[in-house]
């Protein structure tokens, strides 16, 4: 063997060797991580309000379809004695920094549907430049966490109890 190639075999068992050593502490820096929760980025100013949305229901139909590009809380219809007949109530939680909240109905398709409007107050860049901010800051303190930005956070859908079987979640 020459020289050369006993050089080269002592560089690549050093490099192994680092690699190694490189591989252990990162899985000991990442087995001392904790989770850190969830963290809003961005504005947050949340309410909670209450759309009403008075429909037609005409003999013949089965139901009165509820729709919207959500994620209901999973729950179906609620009742409560103080909507009125014939109306669907949306209590809306959201962030108000961020998106309108809106409800409807639509004759033509014979579904009430909540649905909202972004604002485009925030720029995106600063959103990614603050989320990375936090990513580092909380990465300090060992800990990981997860981000999100506020929106459209929890819809609930009450009806009168005579209203029942007639309204549905469409999804």
């Amino acid at each position: 063997m020459s020289k050369l190639q006993k050089i080269f075999i002592g560089i690549f068992c050093a490099g192994v060797l680092l690699c190694g050593v490189g591989t252990g502490v990162a899985f000991t820096e990442f087995s001392a991580l904790a989770y850190g929760g969830k963290l809003a980025v961005g504005k947050t100013d949340m309410r909670t309000e209450s759309f009403d949305v008075t429909y037609e229901y005409e003999a013949g139909e089965e139901q009165v379809n509820v729709a919207g590009w959500y994620q209901w809380n999973r729950e179906d219809v609620k009742t409560d004695k103080t909507v009125p007949v014939n109306t669907v109530r949306f209590c809306i939680t959201y962030n108000a920094e961020r998106v309108e909240p809106y409800a409807c109905w639509n004759g033509e398709e014979g579904v009430a549907v909540v649905s909202w409007h972004w604002k485009d107050e925030e720029d995106d860049v600063a959103l990614m430049m603050q989320a990375k901010d936090l990513v580092l800051e909380n990465l300090r303190e060992g800990k990981i966490v997860s981000l999100e930005v506020l929106g459209m956070e929890d819809v609930t859908v009450l009806v009168n109890p005579a209203d029942e079987g007639k309204v549905r979640l469409v999804y």
